[in-house]
């Protein structure tokens, strides 16, 4: 069984109705948690275990 596509558009999730300030609220939130995920790969070891991850990801949030 095959995937159906999802629409396309400009931006990501555009098929999503949305008003523009949840959209821009999604956008900012995103953008937040990608460089949060990017300084903790960054900083973790190759072979952390996700407890790891879950321990940093908890501090850096605080």
């Amino acid at each position: 069984m095959t995937k159906p596509a999802m629409p396309q558009g400009p931006e990501p999730a555009a098929y999503l109705d949305m008003p523009p300030e949840r959209r821009d609220a999604a956008k900012a939130h995103a953008a937040v948690m990608g460089e949060t995920m990017r300084k903790l790969s960054a900083d973790i070891p190759f072979q952390a275990d996700i407890d790891d991850y879950r321990r940093v990801l908890s501090a850096e949030c605080k």
